[in-house]
């Protein structure tokens, strides 16, 4: 956890026990006073206290108690004291206030060391109970609040964090408390949102592998992502001898789930009804929750801190996290203006046009990545993505429009290819790259190509079944 270190203060106000001038006063008050001269000062709280329980009103009697439990170092009956004398009168306000305003001083600067020296949670602890008592001094020091609330969250404690940190950000517009603030969230919606994945890690791996069952597959394809069917049933022609095969239907009864093969090939995937996976959602809409909070928080910053690049992509993320994925664009377009060159910005714009089917400016943006960073993996298998997607859009237009001599398409597929290669080197036992590899060489005329990755990829399925 990143160390914040704070600062103190420099309060300069006497604290004098100096007796009031001569008065008729009571026993309590006159033994009070001998008392404090031979500084016997537990003695003379002992009679103060026995004065203000019969005069609550004596102003004086209360703040020569509020002196001596300053000396006794009981700095919150110190405060109370003080507190009583100022609704008896206000004939010592002045010097009341100028002893509290040193006592708090003296303690705000005792917690800034307390803090910078904590290690563990016991120096943790001595620095919030220093800011407890601060703040019981001075409640409207805000400044109290945002170092308690640091306190809390060096400690680890994010619960006892937020209240002060809050109090920050409301009332002193705090950066800092921003900061905080949003990372405390931030970081129990990635906490959450882990838990959620590993929770439901074998679940999730199963709907992943489902979504890759669609027609025109490889049917080992299917065996290699859901494994061998629950039964099967073989269409044949002819008889005896003679007879071939010219239809499977394969039936996965956990799924629900008919496919129907001819040769080599998916022809149709068919749920009987629909599959529900048994997915415990419970830590991701907790995760929802705590990037609501952080978007809150997040906002109120941008607003007050217009020009900080590292709270809009702070707040961008958590749209994205949230699947708030308008919001984030709308933030997403203004940010890729201001900082040209983040390369996290100009990917996810990218992403969000490849989802637009908006090819042409998805690849100028995965290709700006790269130009940032050349080992971007993601973006070069996004911009890879882009091209094969964008040359099958032209080749199922042409195929419209009755035009399936104009190959123009491939130059497309031709740009995917060294993309995709590097894809490959990074990856090279990965199925669906070699798959998608055969079919790019093959729709480019290239069958040598094209069969040395389809026998890879049934390499990499014999290793697994």
């Amino acid at each position: 956890m990143r160390k914040f270190i704070v600062f103190g203060m420099l309060v300069v106000t006497a604290a004098s026990l100096a007796l009031m001038g001569f008065q008729c006063s009571s026993a309590e008050m006159t033994s009070a006073k001998l008392y404090i001269q031979r500084k016997e000062y537990q003695n003379a709280e002992a009679q103060l206290q026995k004065e203000v329980a019969k005069n609550p009103k004596n102003e004086e009697a209360w703040v020569l108690l509020g002196k001596i439990r300053y000396e006794l170092k009981n700095y919150k009956g110190m405060k109370d004291a003080f507190v009583e004398a100022e609704k008896a009168g206000t004939k010592f306000k002045k010097e009341t206030d100028g002893i509290t305003l040193k006592t708090w001083g003296d303690l705000f600067n005792q917690g800034v060391e307390e803090l910078n020296k904590a290690e563990d949670p016991a120096g943790f602890d001595k620095a919030i109970e220093t800011y407890t008592l601060a703040i019981y001094i001075m409640p409207d020091s805000i400044a109290n609040q945002q170092n308690l609330g640091l306190a809390y969250y060096r400690k680890g404690d994010y619960d006892n964090a937020i209240p002060p940190m809050t109090i920050a950000l409301e009332k002193m517009k705090s950066l800092f408390a921003v900061r905080i603030l949003s990372n405390i969230y931030l970081t129990r919606a990635s906490d959450y949102r882990t838990k959620f994945t590993e929770k439901n890690r074998a679940v999730l791996e199963e709907v992943k592998n489902l979504e890759n069952i669609r027609a025109n597959i490889k049917a080992a394809d299917v065996k290699y992502y859901i494994g061998e069917a629950t039964s099967v049933n073989k269409e044949t022609k002819g008889k005896g001898k003679a007879a071939q095969v010219v239809k499977e239907t394969w039936t996965y009864s956990k799924y629900g789930l008919t496919i129907t093969v001819e040769g080599e090939l998916v022809k149709e995937v068919k749920y009987v009804k629909p599959f529900v996976p048994a997915i415990d959602s419970s830590d991701y809409r907790l995760s929802q929750k705590e990037y609501v909070k952080a978007i809150d928080v997040l906002k109120k910053g941008n607003d007050l801190f217009p020009e900080d690049a590292e709270l809009s992509e702070s707040l961008m993320n958590a749209y994205i996290g949230a699947e708030l994925n308008d919001d984030a664009r709308v933030l997403l377009n203004d940010r890729v203006k201001k900082y040209p060159n983040s390369k996290y910005d100009r990917y996810n714009l990218g992403v969000f046009l490849l989802k637009d089917n908006k090819y042409e400016a998805s690849v100028n943006e995965f290709k700006a990545v790269l130009e940032i960073d050349p080992s971007f993996s993601s973006a070069v298998y996004n911009l890879a993505a882009t091209y094969v997607n964008w040359g099958v859009a032209e080749q199922e237009r042409l195929k419209k429009e009755k035009k399936e001599d104009d190959k123009s398409f491939q130059e497309k597929y031709r740009m995917a290819l060294p993309y995709l290669e590097k894809v490959k080197a990074d990856k090279p036992e990965d199925v669906q790259i070699l798959e998608l590899l055969g079919q790019v060489y093959a729709n480019l005329g290239d069958a040598d190509k094209a069969n040395e990755n389809y026998k890879k990829a049934d390499e990499v399925r014999q290793k697994k079944n």
